[in-house]
């Protein structure tokens, strides 16, 4: 249904790094955007966040804001531990919510927050921004033209050489769920998902591993506390779809390797495709060909502001976002399957590693 207003009453939940860095700037710019009310438990967080985006309603409990303030959508910026119990929270006070990813600890807490979406009559979006790069779009409009026939077989990485977060909570695993995979994965992860039309999973093979995160280390973005180091910083999975095709995913905070790289690379049974940097490869006239774009649209977009572009339009108009949450939540049930096989170190189904 069409909101009967074209501007829409925005609340945010957390005033961390990322609200700063993405959300509060892209939301702040948006024309049918009033940011209306920020929450965070440290009050100071909250304030100076609320003074430097002239944002009037400041609370450090997110359901005060949501019963006093008059939202009608609120973004979800915490750690990953509350993003369930947030989002629900929201959804159950009837507004829409794009929350932070990954969705959630676990695929319990992603299908409450699924259910409550569909029980409420909500939009629930997951912030995989990774969708709204170029050539990410790009390469959607490859696949959907049918260049590549039927794609078999995805190889995706998320590789860094040393890129452990040395802020936050990222290496503690019973507030984040887990570290390389759940923090980093899961946007190539999600990314080739969805360029695959995401295919149903039905068995995962993982291993993971945290050789260079429990001791001090080389890392540009600074030194991380190795002392409480409970996740994992590198994983690899090879992963099983029904339609038949299969995936190898690889990605790491801090890996020996001569340089970070990320990339998926699709193959199908007419033409494979690179993402970055776009490339088709393909067989033509008896030679093979690759071809690459010299030009693409929103080559200069910011995908932050073409994700929360995408969530308003999603409300404005009445329709469901690029990013909608039954296909987060198949992420979630993939990763909880490569931590699952990792412990097992035996390969899992699905349906079993729901059933935890």
């Amino acid at each position: 249904m069409m909101t009967t207003s074209t501007i829409i009453n925005v609340g945010i939940v957390g005033a961390g790094n990322i609200a700063r860095g993405r959300h509060l700037p892209c939301f702040k710019k948006h024309p049918n955007v009033r940011l209306a009310a920020i929450s965070d438990v440290v009050v100071d967080l909250a304030e100076s966040a609320a003074k430097e985006y002239e944002i009037p309603g400041v609370y450090t409990d997110y359901r005060d804001m949501f019963e006093r303030e008059k939202l009608d959508a609120v973004v979800i910026c915490t750690p990953n531990k509350f993003h369930a119990p947030a989002s629900i929270a929201a959804l159950d006070a009837g507004l829409h919510v794009l929350c932070e990813k990954p969705m959630a600890l676990d695929p319990v807490e992603a299908r409450a927050m699924v259910a409550a979406a569909e029980r409420n009559g909500k939009i629930l979006s997951i912030a995989f921004h990774y969708r709204h790069m170029a050539p990410v779009r790009a390469a959607r409009r490859v696949v959907d033209s049918g260049e590549l026939g039927n794609v078999y077989m995805a190889r995706v990485y998320a590789l860094r050489r040393r890129g452990v977060p040395s802020w936050g909570t990222f290496v503690q695993k019973h507030i984040q769920g887990g570290g390389a995979m759940i923090d980093f994965g899961v946007h190539l992860l999600d990314t080739a998902l969805w360029l695959m039309g995401n295919p149903q999973p039905i068995e995962v093979c993982a291993s993971i591993s945290q050789h260079l995160g429990k001791a001090p280390n080389v890392n540009p973005w600074g030194q991380w506390n190795y002392h409480e180091f409970t996740v994992e910083d590198q994983a690899a999975a090879f992963i099983r779809f029904a339609n038949g095709a299969s995936m190898l995913l690889e990605c790491s905070w801090a890996l020996n390797i001569p340089e970070s790289h990320e990339n998926i690379s699709l193959s199908g049974t007419t033409a494979g495709l690179d993402v970055f940097p776009l490339r088709v490869n393909k067989a033509h006239l008896d030679m093979l060909i690759s071809w690459k774009p010299d030009w693409m649209p929103g080559e200069r977009d910011n995908p932050g502001d073409v994700q929360t572009a995408d969530f308003v339009g999603a409300i404005l108009e009445g329709r469901q976002p690029v990013s909608q949450a039954y296909q987060a939540l198949q992420v979630t049930e993939i990763v909880d399957a490569i931590y699952r096989s990792a412990a097992a170190g035996a390969a899992v189904r699905l349906d079993e590693a729901a059933k935890g």
